[in-house]
């Protein structure tokens, strides 16, 4: 990217300064930035050189590492790798939230546009499908994957970044997150045409360079955002503490089960009876004795170590074998403490027992429905700024392309029921829409969208308002199909009695 934009917009003449803001001219960006990270520090090396896997390797890592972390992003991203409970309420959240992500396209005047769906689609089909062979390995994301990384990013970090990538003729060429740890802010003093004011920009530090990020291709969004912090805090900030002190106690409980709490094979050597076979050479000396009792209690050691379970045990009588059976079961229940440990995670990372698997003992299947429902809504509450910024900067996708409109991003609605279950629900969607349709309360385009059966055909008729949905149900009722499919139409045999029988007079 350039520091210049050379392309001219059209824009619509200068109105009065009362000017509504859906007749004020279109503003194109003119200025932008060339720089922005938007990958791993370690991808700046150069040219033609390996990248290492500079990721970090968890396995066999203590929890004790995770109170040397820098800051809440470093210690949340590597409770992920270690925290089973931590990756399973990150992968349930972003596994449920990512569904399928659908767009409406306004004109200025706040009504469905059929030319801005069309352009919309077209830009998103050259983002996914469509490639310049010429630039040689399409690095791009599909849009689900940048989805499900920014949902990840809200969860990690506790909000959600994007830049609209140009080509060479100022143009969408990509879509690519960027992480907000990353991020760093400042003030930056702007002109509001009523005096200077002050606004918080974000910037980057790449190699001793600052970047600053001022510039309209870059969108940003917050969850929860506190007033009062400059920098967003992730969501599962609270959960820090729980998650360690559950590692910490299943660490003890570890060490407790592997000393105490396994049956082990006791060997008891008979004294007297070592003493009787030793050599006679070796009685009269007291190191010579000690030597010999040592070698045997190694010889017996070193053969029992190396048992296996269907192996046999044959010894002498100077031994006896018994079993050391273990106690835990009796006097170190952790069931309880780990109920506590359990319940103090849930609540930390705003997961349901039932979410995280651990819906064992207790509760019923009641409780973990209304669980299920109120984690759903969490997870419809993640996916806000994620549709903020797929808004933001699709619209500006759109108007690169010379369209004066704007763009409304919306996941669809989260659904445990299998698809085959919920066909009598979307049937009757379905004649809930087409009937207000019908009535002239949504538009043709509005029907569609909600529909999601994609834009009408090319020359299909319109049918707001034209009450074809009651004319429908009338057609197919019983009584007017006897009548010929016209229900006011009276019976043509006249009010004359019937005659019931017999030959005419």
């Amino acid at each position: 990217m350039a520091a210049n934009n050379k392309r001219s917009p059209k824009t619509k003449p200068q109105g009065s300064a009362q000017a509504s803001p859906a007749t004020a001219p279109l503003v194109l960006p003119r200025k932008l930035v060339a720089g922005i990270q938007t990958v791993d520090l370690s991808t700046n090396r150069g040219v033609d050189i390996p990248l290492p896997d500079a990721a970090p390797f968890y396995f066999n890592t203590s929890i004790q590492s995770i109170r040397a972390s820098a800051n809440a992003y470093e210690a949340i991203r590597a409770l992920v790798k270690i925290s089973p409970d931590v990756s399973m309420a990150v992968v349930s959240y972003v596994r449920l939230a990512n569904t399928e992500l659908r767009f409406k396209v306004f004109d200025m005047g706040q009504q469905l546009s059929d030319d801005g769906s069309k352009l919309l689609l077209s830009i998103l089909t050259n983002l996914t499908h469509l490639n310049d062979y010429s630039y040689g390995y399409d690095d791009r994301q599909p849009l689900s994957s940048v989805s499900e990384t920014m949902l990840n990013e809200i969860l990690l970090t506790g909000a959600c970044a994007m830049e609209l990538v140009l080509d060479k003729v100022r143009l969408p060429f990509r879509l690519q997150p960027v992480s907000p740890s990353k991020l760093r802010w400042r003030i930056s003093p702007v002109d509001t045409g009523n005096g200077t004011n002050h606004k918080i920009i974000p910037w980057q530090q790449l190699q001793g360079a600052t970047v600053i990020l001022d510039i309209p291709t870059f969108f940003s969004a917050r969850l929860d955002h506190d007033v009062t912090v400059t920098y967003p805090k992730p969501p599962l900030e609270s959960a820090l503490n729980a998650a360690v002190f559950n590692a910490e106690v299943l660490e003890d409980i570890r060490r407790a089960v592997r000393r105490s709490g396994h049956s082990r094979l006791v060997v008891t050597l008979n004294t007297e009876m070592v003493m009787k076979a030793m050599p006679t050479e070796a009685r009269g000396d007291f190191n010579k004795q000690k030597e010999w009792m040592d070698s045997v209690r190694s010889a017996l050691e070193t053969q029992i170590a190396g048992l296996n379970p269907e192996s046999g045990l044959v010894l002498w009588d100077t031994a006896e074998v018994d079993y050391l059976n273990s106690q835990i079961g009796a006097s170190g229940d952790y069931g309880p403490l780990m109920d506590i440990v359990d319940g103090q995670s849930s609540t930390a990372l705003h997961t349901p027992l039932s979410i995280l698997g651990k819906r064992t003992t207790g509760g019923s299947q009641s409780i973990s429905s209304s669980e299920s429902l109120l984690f759903l809504k969490h997870v419809e509450g993640i996916r806000k700024p994620v549709e903020a910024v797929w808004a933001r900067a699709l619209t500006l996708a759109l108007r690169l392309y010379g369209f004066e409109g704007y763009v409304e991003a919306k996941y669809d609605p989260v659904n445990l029921r299998p698809e085959d279950e919920l066909e009598a629900f979307k049937q009757m969607k379905q004649a809930r829409i087409l009937e207000l349709l019908s009535l002239g309360f949504k538009t043709d385009q509005e029907a569609a969208q909600d529909l999601n059966t994609g834009l009408r055909a090319p020359g299909a008729p319109p049918l707001s308002g034209t009450m074809f949905y009651e004319k429908g149900k009338q057609a197919m009722d019983p009584k007017a199909v006897a009548n010929g499919g016209d229900p006011t139409r009276r019976a043509l045999t006249g009010d004359a009695p019937q005659k019931s029988g017999g030959a005419s007079q």
